[in-house]
Order: C-alpha cells, then sequence, then structure tokens
C-alpha cells in the first residue's frame, strides 16, 4: 500500500520531463521553469539508528520513511536561461544534516533542509519529545523560530501542491496588503 508519502513524491515525479524539469503556473501568470531531483538510494535503517544516538532524537515516522526512500531531494530549483540556479525546497540528505546540527547551537531542532534562502525547515525536539504531531518549524535568518503546525508529509504535500510558493505565509495575504 502506497503511503503519503510515496503518492505525493511519485505524483510530483509523474509529471516531470525526461530531464526532471516541469513548468509552474505562479503569481499572476507567471510561468517558470524548475527542477526537482531525488536521490535513487535511501539512508540505511543503520545510519537512521546512528544519527538518533548521536543526537538523541527519535525521528517522526513520516521523515523517516522519506529518508529511507529518498534521503534527501531537491524540489523546484529554478533554471533561468537553461542553468540551475537553485532556489526552491533542498531537503538534506542524513550526511547533509549531520553536518548542519552544529550550526543550530541553541536551537531545539534538527534541521531537514532550507528553503527560501536563509530559511531552514526544522523538526523541534521538544515537540517530538511530548508527542505533537506539528513538530515541524522555520528557523528564519537566525533570528525567528516560529512554528510551521505541520508535520513532515503535510508539508511536503503541501509545498509541492503550491509549486513551491510561501503557503505558509498565504494567511497574511488579503487585498488590503496583497499591492503594497
Amino acid at each position: 500500500m502506497a503511503t503519503f508519502i510515496d503518492k505525493t513524491v511519485n505524483g510530483l515525479k509523474s509529471l516531470l520531463d525526461h530531464k526532471g524539469t516541469i513548468k509552474l503556473f505562479g503569481s499572476e501568470g507567471d510561468i517558470t521553469e524548475s527542477q526537482v531531483t531525488f536521490p535513487n538510494y535511501g539512508a540505511s535503517a543503520d545510519d537512521i539508528r546512528s544519527f538518533e544516538s548521536k543526537y538523541s532524537i527519535s525521528f517522526p515516522e513520516d521523515y523517516r520513511l522519506f529518508l529511507e526512500q529518498h534521503n534527501g531531494a531537491r524540489i523546484f530549483d529554478i533554471i533561468s536561461d537553461g542553468k540551475n540556479i537553485g532556489g526552491g525546497l533542498r531537503l538534506s540528505s542524513l550526511e547533509e544534516e549531520m553536518g548542519y546540527v552544529e550550526l543550530f547551537e541553541g536551537v531545539n531542532g534538527i534541521p531537514t533542509g532550507h528553503l527560501l534562502e536563509e530559511c531552514h525547515l526544522m523538526i523541534d525536539k521538544d515537540r517530538l519529545d511530548r508527542g505533537d504531531p506539528n513538530y515541524l518549524y522555520l528557523f528564519e535568518d537566525g533570528l525567528e523560530y516560529k512554528p510551521l503546525n505541520l508535520n513532515f508529509e503535510i508539508f511536503l504535500d503541501r509545498y509541492i501542491i503550491c509549486q513551491g510558493e510561501a503557503f505558509w505565509e498565504w494567511t497574511y495575504r488579503t487585498a488590503e496588503n496583497y499591492y503594497r
């Protein structure tokens, strides 16, 4: 039986051309070309257990499943004049996460990736320890640590549905402030 993560990732993959690119429809009719890449391997169960032991964390099931199947991804990198210029969402491999953990001393979270330049997607250890399913946070510019009130699979699904747009900020877009 396909899981939520499987359905989301496989649905996106089915829309990619042979180069891993996709045309996206953005706000105000903007059409862009983006690239999506998933590695052809997953993290081993032993590597995941070793990471969890080293950093005193037990990954949530949805995120562990993603690592086992894909061990990272780049979703909606911008293609400009035929070149990949980055952007989008970069989900870290387990090896990359090991390098990032030390950068976030004083933040009780585990970085899972980054997006929108200086934003990092984090699994909050306190929420995870309490069994709170809304464990995902955004750490912006190294200053603001704000809850997304989501888990990993819902975040990934919404990010893909919204074609890389910052859907978590949409509640702030009203007719009054949209044009400012």
